[in-house]
């Protein structure tokens, strides 16, 4: 005979509580014929022993393993007979009669799909168990902790105590009475939920269906669980907060989702920080273990090694060893910019305007010309840190700097020596180019590393290119000095990191938003970042294939991400030229006839801006930096390899497409530069090809020998043209002849540390030798044996 109601029960490792449950049933089920199925998840405590001895009448289920709420009670309503389902957990007592109340009133309610019963706490006091849907704004309240409970009441999200029946939004599911019917049009519970809201997304369902869901207050029940979990392990927090998000995003779409995954992040971040600095560190791990989930710790794992940190730090410390140069103009009309905001509160530079030639006049004012993206991202330090540290520094500076025989050594005799406004420029240009540029610049290595590493392990090149890379391009050149290149490389190349991890499943949507802001800010703060950055999205969306609805959501997701910085820079363009869609370069002053040469100086690609950024002496890349060569064949060998091929594409778009757009352009040269700086943001990723083939290459005597060989040389020719003078070559056509031998051989070497020390010339690169010398003994001493065995023929190997 079919049964009326199936109790079902899943247990994991929770035998005496379930043998508490299984006691109360018959007096709380008195008239009901029922039938009893326990799922049992994996247990390890001899429940299902206990089980077939003590309680034979009981349907058993064995999983091997945890497989978690959903999918244990799925797989017995799949097999129960009756025309009720039971939802019971093991740590309830139901008092005897509550369960009939419960069944009773279903029966005589034939529109009540769903009824939740009346929860205690052991001592008798009601236990919330009746509640409304939750909500981005109410879940957000909520994460702010004992402000957002206040805000929202001391019994939320739960109803007070209910006298009658009552309907309500969602019932808890440790005990939760539901109709077969019910299941049969709606489904079972959702198996993507693990633990904790099952029960909200099952009774929306049911309620989006046409049925009503009821707390029934007669049906008492004693719930142990709320008691005696008080708190939260890291396991069951990110349950937690990954059940919240995935109802959020079937209920009201992936944007509240991705925000609530967002503040989740920030808020528990905050709180592990707060954790550790209090001095505990069992409430920081179940913090960390919700900042970085599984997906995430290994996209995190993957980046964040020892060696790629060290890589960082070496290359930061050596980009600002050496000062950024002070009359350079593209510096400072960014700089200028930063300090018209924050000490004036306007866009107009027009009390700074005299140390720059890149600006705007509209209206009889000045304006920077350039995009803002990194003068926006210069304003929260400067504005933190002008009053206290800048304008303190600058009097006894300057009177130390007049002092200094080895600093005046480096002044223009014609120029106006030193004084404290020009002692606070610089100290705000050093302090700015060191966090804005040199800083994010040396993260490169930690992306690069990572990357490689994921293709060779820990093979010596996935060190040596991503220092060569630092040391042997003109990205050395322009990586502490406050201008774009090196900031919007930084940005795509993190961009690309984190697109990789969404493409490998590491990292969620919360992940796809972040990847928006960073394109979008590179497009802002240089605009032809626009090119990569539109084949890093393509790249992101590629990876998830599925319908058109599902791709226009990703797509969705990184425009999200991208509005706060685009609306950012059309409010600037509006506010000064009077349109979000004009640029500043139509409005400079000194360089009109150059603009309107074509759109905006692009007149399609040359030969010889070709060759002039390439090969020639005067800018090309490849002959400061020839190892890079290497990069072409490696991203080829990349679209060749099945699971590198799209990285690989990107790779080629990203070289390809940044070469022919700098050879369209009238100021290919960039002016006073190191190479062509119009190539930075694509060089990391011409870096990444290296990366691909030098392994092969480092496996014969020749071909590891060579290649080391372009490293030295390539590191050799970027120092002697970086640190050569107080300012960088401008219009000699063989730049190391004409500019930089002459610069060395008189000991006219760029402002360092070393100078501020008192030693001048060739001696002032000491400590920056020396702190080379260390960082490359730190990275051979671990792979110094593999490196021998690769490379026989290296000085120093194995014969």
């Amino acid at each position: 005979m079919r049964p009326t109601v199936s109790v079902i029960l899943a247990t994991y490792n929770t035998r005496d509580l379930l043998a508490r449950c299984l006691e109360a049933l018959p007096a709380a089920l008195e008239g009901v014929d029922y039938e009893i199925w326990v799922v049992d998840n994996g247990s390890q405590d001899g429940t299902a022993e206990w089980l077939r001895t003590a309680h034979p009448e009981v349907r058993l289920i064995r999983n091997p393993d945890n497989r978690g709420f959903a999918a244990a009670n799925n797989q017995a309503m799949a097999q129960a007979r009756g025309r009720y389902f039971l939802l019971l957990n093991t740590d309830t007592i139901p008092l005897p009669g509550s369960l009939t109340a419960l069944v009773d009133y279903l029966e005589g309610h034939p529109e009540v799909g769903m009824a939740g019963g009346n929860l205690l706490n052991p001592d008798g006091s009601p236990q919330g168990c009746a509640a409304d849907f939750p909500t981005l704004w109410t879940e957000l309240l909520l994460l702010t902790g004992p402000l957002g409970r206040w805000l929202l009441g001391s019994s939320f999200p739960f109803h007070p105590p209910a006298e009658s029946p009552m309907p309500v939004d969602w019932v808890s599911g440790a005990c939760l009475l539901v109709r077969r019917e019910v299941v049969e049009a709606i489904g079972g519970l959702d198996e993507g939920y693990f633990m904790y809201s099952e029960e909200v997304d099952w009774c929306w369902r049911a309620r989006r269906a046409g049925w009503e869901v009821v707390v029934v207050p007669p049906a008492r029940v004693i719930h142990l669980g709320s008691a005696t979990a008080r708190r939260m392990d890291g396991w069951r927090r990110r349950w937690l907060y990954a059940s919240k998000a995935r109802f959020l995003r079937r209920a009201y779409g992936p944007i509240p989702a991705a925000c609530y995954e967002a503040a989740v992040w920030l808020t528990t971040l905050l709180k592990w920080l707060g954790m550790r600095l209090m001095g505990r560190p069992a409430q920081a791990k179940a913090y960390g273990a919700v900042i970085f989930p599984e997906g995430g710790l290994r996209w995190a794992r993957t980046f964040l090694t020892p060696t790629g940190g060290f890589l960082a730090l070496l290359l930061f410390l050596s980009a600002i060893y050496t000062f950024p140069r002070w009359a350079d103009w593209n510096q400072n009309s960014r700089l200028d910019l930063v300090l018209a905001l924050v000490e004036q509160g306007t866009f107009r530079i027009d009390a700074f305007v005299e140390n720059t030639g890149d600006y705007a006049l509209v209206d009889g004012h000045y304006y920077s010309d350039k995009a803002p993206g990194l003068a926006f991202a210069a304003v929260p330090i400067y504005a933190l840190l002008h009053r206290v540290l800048v304008h303190p520094l600058a009097e006894p500076l300057a009177r130390y700097l007049e002092g200094s025989p080895a600093f005046r050594a480096t002044l223009n005799p014609a120029g106006t020596g030193v004084s404290p406004w020009k002692v606070r420029f610089a100290i705000a240009l050093v302090i700015l180019s060191a966090l804005v540029v040199a800083l994010p610049s040396a993260t490169i290595a930690l992306w690069l590393h990572g990357l490689l590493r994921q293709r060779w392990g820990t093979h010596p090149a996935t060190w040596i290119v991503p220092l060569a890379y630092g040391l042997g391009t003109p990205a050395f050149a322009y990586a502490n000095l406050f201008v774009a290149h090196q900031f919007v490389a930084a940005l795509l190349m993190a961009a690309f990191a984190l697109a990789w991890g969404i493409r490998r499943g590491l990292l969620g949507d919360g992940g796809r938003i972040l990847l928006g802001f960073l394109l979008a800010y590179a497009g802002i703060s240089e605009y032809p970042a626009i090119l990569i950055a539109a084949g890093i999205a393509v790249y992101s969306i590629g990876g998830w294939g599925g319908s058109p609805r599902h791709l226009a959501r990703q797509a969705l997701m990184l425009t999200l991400g991208g509005l706060p910085p685009v609306l950012l820079a059309a409010w600037h363009n509006a506010v000064v030229f009077g349109s979000p869609f004009q640029l500043g370069y139509a409005y400079s002053a000194l360089w009109q006839d150059v603009h309107r040469r074509g759109f905006f100086s692009l007149r399609g690609p040359s030969l010889g801006a070709l060759w002039g950024i390439t090969f020639s002496p005067y800018r090309g890349l490849f002959f400061r930096s020839p190892f890079l060569l290497l990069g072409l064949p490696g991203i080829w060998r990349m679209i060749r390899d099945p699971g590198w091929r799209a990285e690989g594409w990107l790779a080629a778009w990203a070289v390809l497409s940044f070469i022919a757009f700098n050879a369209s352009s009238v100021m290919w040269d960039g002016g006073y530069a190191v190479g062509p700086r119009y190539l930075l943001p694509m060089v990391p990723f011409l870096a990444l090809g290296v990366g691909w083939i030098a392994p092969s290459w480092m496996r014969s005597r020749v071909g590891g020998g060579l290649f080391l060989f372009s490293v030295l040389w390539s590191m050799g020719m970027v120092m002697l043209e970086s640190l050569a003078g107080q300012q960088f070559p401008q219009y000699q056509r063989f730049p190391l002849v004409d500019y930089v031998w002459p610069r060395w051989r008189e000991g006219d070497l760029a402002r360092n540390w070393g100078v501020l020390l008192g030693l001048r010339g060739l001696p002032s690169l000491i400590p920056l030798f020396l702190l080379w010398g260390f960082g490359l003994w730190r990275l051979i001493r671990p792979t110094g044996p593999v490196l021998r065995r690769m490379a026989p023929g290296i000085p120093g190997g194995s014969r």
